[in-house]
């Protein structure tokens, strides 16, 4: 029911939905959503529309209405000239606008906020992308309706017309007080000598028809939370898993790919296989999944396509380039494994999709053998790793845990490497084509090894980091190069079991029940080897001992994987019920040590932008799910 108690401003609220009038402007001024119905202060506290300008019918964009009629279910405004607006409130989750008297084509206008939750926007048929004058505009493009607007740690709203004419065309726009330039860190890339500050910005929608109307209905509703089907599904110690699984997938508006937000786009990016990953238990007839899976397919076709090197090499920096300089290096080691993964990955629901850029990936493997520099079956990367800022031609590292200065023999490259071949391998045998795998059999043979008296570091009796070219081991106690080697088949369960007793030295260092996630060291980092710059850098700040939910699936998984199940379910539920409780989404570019993507120990955000590598955990309840009782239901 509509509540008529403010001169000014009347509302109608549910568990799903919370929506507010302006009664003399006839503007939406509040829009709040719930796809759960769980937590009744998120969606009647922070506001989905930018303030100031919120959404309005465009008969009233200039004009205001010249009386208004509330009633239970509805607000009415009316203009001079006979004009109309209904908004009206049909169920807990739904509602709709019928506009009467369009002058042209605009219908309505809605303006969203980047800075509470950056908006997904999701069609089943790939956007177009527009021109626009404004200077301030970042992307503009047109979508087919139904659309679906997806807002992190909030959910769904889903925007039909009964008109076929009706379409949407969003324009990212800055706000032009909040730009210029940001000379902070080295200033060496875009994130650090430019200043886009899209959270200070809007997505700004125009509901337009392609011939004249006299009339037109939007109907908008919350649509439920989006996620893989598991055994336990109604269980409410999952309710994190719920609300943040369709958050790794953040839609970028340019290219229509996923990275990790909705301005970087993710070709040839180092976690593509994650997203894989995810996708691959995302089945059914899910609408939602299937758009997700089909922006998957275009990042990696694009990747192979317009990133991969004439040597096969797959990185960012040969998109749209040149890729004839042999003496060029990717600027991010893992991108090439990754993009390898991310295609076996999708050969498991779309295989014919996936053969046809086999030849892409066959290419991408050989050339990971060419990385195997002193033939004893480890991979080298091209940068010393003696210390962070050692001179090298190639820059300095670029794996996932670019704070440090992981060089020579990377631990973190190589289980990608590993995993990538293994099942390229897999993949190519049950295509029949046994003869084509020979060559990376052989390489993983080699591989196991040296593996472990390659990396095994006996002062610590642990996994280095890495091992530098004057052979030095860098061993902070790093909980992936324990927990990645158990699921990748590459440390003996009992010999993992023992180290995993990191959980021991991690309460000494006061880490508690790790619920903001895992730590990827445990000992603090040398100075040496780690980027100088206090804010990202210190003890118990962002990788140097901050604690990141990308982390925790390769560490929850392998507790499972040795049997150490009661220990590994507690920490699941902890992050979990943080992942519940609290915001995950910092939005874009909220500034350095900002962002919730990374935590310390007290959970203060040590995070410099928006990572979706944050969700990958939760892909742990479904790779647990032969020790876990919520196990999941593969259709």
């Amino acid at each position: 029911m509509i509540e008529n108690t403010h001169s000014k401003y009347a509302s109608f609220d549910s568990n799903f939905l919370s929506a507010t009038f302006n009664k003399e402007t006839g503007a939406l001024v509040f829009l709040g959503i719930e796809s759960s119905g769980r937590e009744k202060d998120r969606h009647t506290t922070f506001n989905l529309l930018l303030p100031g300008k919120g959404a309005k019918a465009y008969p009233f964009k200039q004009a205001k209405p010249q009386s208004y009629e509330i009633t239970d279910s509805a607000f009415i405004f009316k203009g001079k000239n006979n004009e109309s607006c209904t908004a009206e409130f049909d169920s807990d989750k739904s509602f709709s606008f019928t506009i009467d008297g369009i002058d042209g084509k605009d219908i309505f206008s809605m303006n969203l906020s980047i800075k509470t939750a950056p908006p997904t926007i999701w069609t089943k048929n790939q956007p177009k992308k527009l021109k626009s004058k404004n200077p301030f505009t970042i992307f503009k493009n047109k979508y087919s309706l139904p659309l679906i607007i997806h807002f992190p740690d909030f959910g769904r709203l889903e925007i039909s017309s009964e008109s076929d004419d009706v379409f949407c065309v969003e324009e990212l726009q800055l706000s032009k007080e909040f730009t210029g330039l940001d000379l902070g860190f080295k200033n060496y890339s875009y994130n650090h000598n430019r200043l886009h500050s899209l959270h200070y910005g809007s997505s700004f929608l125009t509901f337009k028809s392609s011939s004249p109307l006299d009339k037109a209905k939007l109907n908008f509703k919350v649509l439920d939370e989006c996620y893989p089907a598991f055994s336990a599904e109604n269980n409410e110690k999952y309710n994190g898993l719920k609300r943040n699984w369709l958050n790794s997938f953040a839609l970028n508006r340019e290219l229509f790919d996923m990275g990790d937000n909705i301005y970087f786009h993710g070709t040839a990016h180092i976690s593509m296989h994650m997203k894989s990953d995810m996708l691959q238990i995302m089945n059914g007839d899910n609408e939602q999944f299937k758009m997700v899976r089909r922006a998957f397919e275009r990042q990696i076709e694009r990747s192979f396509k317009q990133a991969q090197a004439f040597d096969g090499e797959v990185s960012v920096c040969f998109y749209k380039k040149d890729k004839t300089n042999e003496n060029e290096f990717g600027c991010s080691v893992d991108s090439t494994p990754s993009a390898i993964l991310s295609l076996t990955g999708i050969a498991k629901w779309n295989l014919p999709f996936a053969k046809k850029l086999l030849p892409y990936a066959i290419k991408a493997a050989d050339y990971l053998l060419t990385r195997d520099t002193d033939g004893d079956g480890i991979f080298e990367v091209p940068f010393p790793g003696d210390y962070m800022w050692q001179p090298c031609e190639f820059g300095h590292q670029g794996n996932w845990w670019d704070n440090f200065g992981f060089g020579h023999k990377d631990i973190y490259f190589n289980y990608l490497c590993h995993r990538a071949l293994r099942e390229l391998s897999e993949l190519l045998c049950s295509l029949g084509l046994e003869d084509n795998a020979e060559k990376y059999k052989k390489q993983l043979e080699k591989f196991d090894k040296s593996f472990f008296k390659t990396f095994y570091n006996p002062d610590s009796t642990l996994m280095s980091g890495w091992v530098s070219r004057n052979g030095k081991h860098h061993d902070y106690m790093f909980t992936f190069a324990v927990s990645m080697g158990i699921n990748e088949g590459l440390i003996p369960n009992d010999e993992g079991k023992r180290m995993l007793l990191l959980l021991d030295e991690m309460k000494k260092e006061g880490y508690g029940d790790l619920k903001y996630g895992i730590p990827g060291n445990v000992k603090p980092v040398d100075p040496s080897d780690t980027i100088d710059w206090p804010c990202m850098s210190d003890w118990g700040q962002y990788e140097n001992g901050g604690l990141s939910g990308m982390n925790g699936f390769h560490f929850l998984t392998s507790m499972y994987k040795v049997g150490l199940d009661k220990e590994a379910d507690k920490i699941f539920e902890a992050i979990l019920n943080t992942y519940e409780k609290y915001f995950t989404h910092s939005g874009l570019m909220p500034g350095y040590v900002q962002s919730v993507d990374w935590r310390t120990k007290d959970g203060i955000p040590c995070g410099y932008n928006y990572l979706a590598d944050n969700y990958y955990f939760l892909l742990a309840a479904y790779a647990g799910k032969d020790k876990m009782p919520h196990s999941a239901v593969v259709r």
